[in-house]
């Protein structure tokens, strides 16, 4: 009988070793959070010690840009984290493809209470699995010196640019390229009910092929742009005072100010009659589905959303993707701000799968063989479409 007991004990023994190993802390009182915002871990830290505080709970929070492999490695150890909080949205995909994240409970958060391309940005495959903290996007930049009324669609911009100092950005990148696209009738991929159908590729239609017209022209017509012309020169030349015109994020008002460029910043032109859709980038937080304390571990997450906007405002200068936060006056009254919300609250993510990174290149090659004249915009779109669906086939026959 004894014997027995010591049998029974040594089993329940190995069983929490197991456990151990597969990511329980062996403190249900303590926390890992790992964050990509390196600006703004100290903020977060002192956020989650007062959540911490206030409900007997200990929380560390590190600052790690974190990777697939390295999260599904940390996770297993008795340290490993339970959530991570501000990653790009972008990323989120190829974590809940690994079986990496938890979904989201009904009762963290109301999605009606977020700017909509920030809640879109959170699905995968129509399921929640992330929880929006800030949002970001690109929109246009002039010089207060050169320009005295911004035209309102794209139309009139590039003959205006034209005349008074160009419009300079990186052409070639469907980052850059999305509202035109949009604005067509073209897309990435299909999305419905929270999903995408990466079988249904929309870069190839009507309205596409409409749209890379158009961005031939910035190149072969009005001499605006061209495979020379990188992101990080379209920048320079701004900040020189060189060209009118900019397309930008929040990430280049420093470098302005600094650099004394008088500019200021507006919503992006219309086109083809419709609002220029961008990409919004979310910063999203998840929790691990390797954690045993998951909902502790949203708990402090939603605090973090609820509580710690201007914080996070002030030490970083991250939009929240809340809704009623984005309308604080300390966030309107500053004019770069309230340019980007604008801009936001008619942008979208890009398309939330492991698929979209195959088409960053593809897209930037075929731009630059049109703008070359070795295709036309027809046989860009049919090359685009093509050559994203092999990649995309090649890449699931691998999984």
């Amino acid at each position: 009988m004894y014997k027995k007991k010591i049998a029974i004990a040594m089993a329940g023994i190995m069983a929490c070793a197991s456990l151990i190993g597969c990511g329980s802390k062996g403190n249900s009182n303590k926390i890992v959070v790992w964050t990509n915002m390196e600006v703004e871990t100290e903020t977060i830290q002192k956020l989650a010690d007062a959540w911490g505080a206030a409900n007997g709970m200990e929380v560390e929070v590190i600052h790690q840009s974190p990777s697939v492999q390295k999260f599904a490695q940390a996770v297993k150890s008795a340290d490993g984290p339970d959530a991570v909080i501000g990653i790009p949205n972008d990323q989120l995909a190829d974590y809940v493809n690994a079986n990496l994240a938890a979904e989201v409970p009904a009762e963290v958060y109301n999605d009606a209470d977020f700017s909509e391309s920030a809640v879109q940005a959170c699905y995968v495959d129509g399921t929640r699995y992330a929880a929006p903290l800030s949002v970001e996007t690109i929109a246009l930049f002039y010089n207060t010196e050169k320009v005295s009324e911004v035209p309102d669609s794209w139309e009139e911009l590039v003959e205006v640019a034209s005349d008074i100092g160009g419009v300079q950005f990186d052409a070639t990148s469907i980052y850059y390229d999305l509202g035109f696209v949009r604005a067509c009738g073209g897309y990435i991929f299909n999305y419905s009910d929270g999903a995408y159908d990466v079988s249904d590729i929309g870069l190839g239609n009507e309205g596409a092929l409409e749209a890379y017209n158009f961005i031939n022209s910035l190149c072969n017509e009005y001499g605006l742009v061209s495979a020379d012309v990188t992101a990080d020169i379209a920048r320079s030349n701004f900040q020189n005072g060189q060209t009118a015109f900019y397309i930008g994020g929040p990430w280049d008002i420093d470098g302005f100010e600094s650099a004394g460029t008088p500019f200021a910043i507006t919503k992006m032109p219309t086109f083809n009659g419709e609002e220029f859709v961008t990409p919004v980038g979310t910063q999203v937080s998840f929790v691990s589905n390797e954690s045993d304390n998951q909902e502790k571990a949203w708990e402090l997450i939603s605090y973090i959303i609820e509580n710690g906007a201007l914080d996070l405002y002030e030490s970083g200068d991250r939009i929240p993707a809340r809704l009623s936060d984005q309308n604080l006056s300390q966030i309107q009254d500053n004019e770069y701000s309230k340019a980007f919300i604008e801009q936001i609250n008619v942008g979208e993510p890009m398309p939330t799968v492991s698929e979209m990174g195959q088409l960053w290149s593809i897209f930037v090659n075929n731009i630059r063989s049109m703008w070359t004249g070795e295709l036309t915009p027809e046989q860009t779109g049919e090359n685009i479409v093509s050559q994203l669906q092999e990649a995309v086939e090649l890449m699931d026959s691998g999984k």
